[in-house]
């Protein structure tokens, strides 16, 4: 049998006792602070949980569209990017939005009809958004000679 026995005096014990309780409140925390799974990239900040946030969302970098919206899709982002979808989150971190973190999550994708992009072609825009926020998206068009850019501020000149 083992005995253990420690002497302190009662500032000592209270001293010992409140460290303790400040490292459980440490990992409680820890426990339970959202990973890094669901951590946003830059954009997702932006609401996007109805048709007017949406439209709002556009809007505010220069777009405007056809309402409501032409579709919406559910889309699988794979839990490991082939060399197309690695070009494809390409196109996403040049807007400065980033879909890794989102590795074998299902979003929603809005697609909407641009009207006022400076080409005769049709031009569309998608939001990819998940738990009501937009994570990510694009600008393009589906002409055989066609364009896609990530979701940036309407360039005028085309």
């Amino acid at each position: 049998m083992f005995v253990w026995s420690l002497k302190t005096s009662k500032r000592q014990f209270f001293s010992i006792v409140a460290c303790l309780v400040v490292l459980v409140a440490v990992l409680i925390t820890a426990a339970v602070w959202p990973s890094s799974e669901e951590a946003s990239p830059t954009v997702a900040s932006v609401a996007a949980s109805n048709e007017e946030e949406r439209l709002s969302f556009l809007r505010s970098l220069g777009y405007e569209v056809e309402e409501p919206y032409v579709e919406v899709s559910e889309v699988l982002i794979p839990d490991e990017f082939d060399e197309v979808f690695q070009k494809y989150n390409e196109v996403q971190q040049s807007a400065n939005m980033d879909l890794e973190p989102y590795h074998g999550k299902r979003v929603k994708c809005w697609t909407y009809r641009v009207l006022n992009y400076p080409t005769d072609d049709e031009v569309s825009a998608h939001l990819y958004v998940y738990n009501d926020k937009v994570i990510g998206g694009d600008i393009s068009s589906a002409a055989l000679d066609g364009f896609m850019h990530g979701l940036t501020k309407l360039n005028r000149e085309g």
